[in-house]
């Protein structure tokens, strides 16, 4: 799913996402956190990209905007990193369940135009191996093994990672988490498998209505020029020509800590929780800290312009 750009109203957009995870995770004294902690977490990320969208400068501070609900005993902080990554932290002790998201400012948007969907091949090719866990299948076992599930989803301006595990696992499957954006090596030999793969999502979506009228809006933008008219899945055509070499450039480009923004509920205590995150956060390259783009908006076209080649729609 696609985060909108935000309005003038994106600061009560986003306190309001982060308001859902606070409220729809709050227990009633009888239960820890609910099973679809990953779902809410992936939302609390949102919510804290949404409010580095909407910063006016490097130093301003949203830790006033945690408002729990007046029965919820768990402990919340809000840290910023000092490169620029930002993150929720939430401990509760009696928590059978721990999970974590991590989501980047960067989507199907911010595709090159040689190659449409380089942004959601991206997201597959973190998966196949890293710097400190080479193993292309590493992550995913990792998590399954320990009875957790894991997945992560390419939207229009955000990529989201998460993940749900036991506890006693929770700190090792963050470590392996947070390697995708420290030293992934984009294994060359998993290049051809990813193209598959993410075209192979293509063909699924074609037969999808929702994703049928998802393209329809996105190609009556009324302005010919925006990106939402782009394809932005991939498939083996617009990905034939897509390189590591081109992975790398983009993932240095645009996987800049500032873009990032980190939710985790735990069992540990904050000061565990915040340790451990400064540790391996620290290591994220902190490239250029450039804000993203996503080209021109849609808007209204003069009568005369055509949207289509040979027409008007």
């Amino acid at each position: 799913a696609g985060a909108d750009r935000p309005t003038s109203g994106g600061s009560f957009q986003a306190r309001g996402l982060q308001m859902t995870l606070l409220s729809a995770t709050a227990g009633d004294g009888t239960g820890p956190v609910i099973g679809a902690t990953f779902g809410l977490l992936a939302l609390a990320s949102a919510g804290m990209l949404f409010l580095n969208q909407i910063a006016d400068g490097d130093n301003v501070c949203f830790a006033d905007r945690i408002v729990p609900p007046p029965k919820d005993d768990r402990d919340y902080r809000y840290v910023e990193m000092d490169n620029g990554l930002r993150a929720l932290l939430v401990s509760d002790p009696d928590a059978d369940t721990s999970a974590a998201a991590m989501s980047v400012h960067v989507g199907s948007l911010s595709d090159p135009e040689e190659s449409p969907g380089l942004a959601h091949f991206l997201e597959h090719m973190l998966f196949t191996g890293n710097k400190k866990y080479p193993k292309p299948s590493e992550y995913f076992n990792f998590i399954k093994n320990h009875g957790g599930s894991a997945n992560a989803a390419t939207g229009l301006e955000v990529t989201n990672f998460h993940f749900v595990v036991p506890p006693s696992n929770f700190l090792d499957s963050l470590e392996r988490l947070l390697q995708f954006f420290v030293a992934p090596t984009f294994e060359k030999s998993m290049v051809n498998k990813e193209k598959h793969a993410v075209s192979s999502e293509h063909s699924k979506n074609i037969a999808q209505d929702e994703w049928r009228f998802q393209r329809l809006r996105r190609l009556t933008t009324g302005n010919p020029r925006c990106p939402l008219g782009n394809f932005m899945t991939g498939n083996l055509v617009t990905l034939a020509n897509a390189s590591t070499l081109e992975l790398t450039s983009f993932w240095a480009s645009e996987y800049t800590p500032n873009r990032m923004a980190l939710a985790v509920v735990a069992s540990e205590a904050l000061d565990v929780l915040e340790a451990k995150v400064r540790g391996l956060v620290a290591h994220i390259p902190s490239g250029r800290k450039h804000p993203a783009t996503f080209g021109e908006q849609p808007g209204p076209v003069a009568p005369s312009q055509a949207l289509w080649p040979g027409g008007n729609v």
